[in-house]
């Protein structure tokens, strides 16, 4: 029986840029996917848009090479979507290097994500992504702190 390529367990796909911002955020992302038992894999942004990636990426076209190396540049949305790509469950988690956080699905367009947020919100963002998987109603954001001087 031939020797079959070794394959990536079905998981959520989580891609992040290198820093302490999106690092702080990695945890609570997680800790809300391990929450809602879904499977996760880290990657890290500058790993999967370097040439390796591009390499895999020429499997599927020339198209999937541009959105490897977007999103080795890009903002959450970006990750997010080059993150879905990856997924063997077609969702991905993109975090910035602002913290910033974004929930995508590979079967939508590029610039119009499941849903972003600031790192604040990064738990219910892993909960979301999770019940996007498992097809539940998602989790609310948590409201938005109110300045004291805007209560006038």
């Amino acid at each position: 029986m031939p020797h079959s390529p070794a394959r990536h367990r079905p998981a959520v796909v989580v891609l992040h840029h290198p820093g302490p911002r999106s690092r702080r955020c990695l945890g609570d992302v997680t800790a809300g996917l391990e929450e809602e038992g879904v499977p996760f894999r880290i990657e890290q942004a500058e790993e999967t848009g370097g040439p390796d990636r591009a390499e895999q990426a020429e499997e599927g076209g020339p198209d999937r090479v541009e959105e490897a190396w977007r999103a080795r540049e890009g903002g959450a949305r970006e990750l997010a979507f080059a993150a879905a790509q990856a997924s063997e469950l077609d969702v991905g988690v993109g975090v910035d290097a602002a913290g910033d956080v974004c929930v995508h699905h590979a079967k939508l367009p590029p610039h119009a994500p499941v849903a972003a947020g600031p790192a604040r919100g990064a738990r219910v963002m892993g909960h979301n992504a999770g019940r996007l998987v498992a097809g539940i109603p998602f989790k609310g954001m948590p409201p938005e702190p109110v300045s004291k001087g805007a209560a006038s």
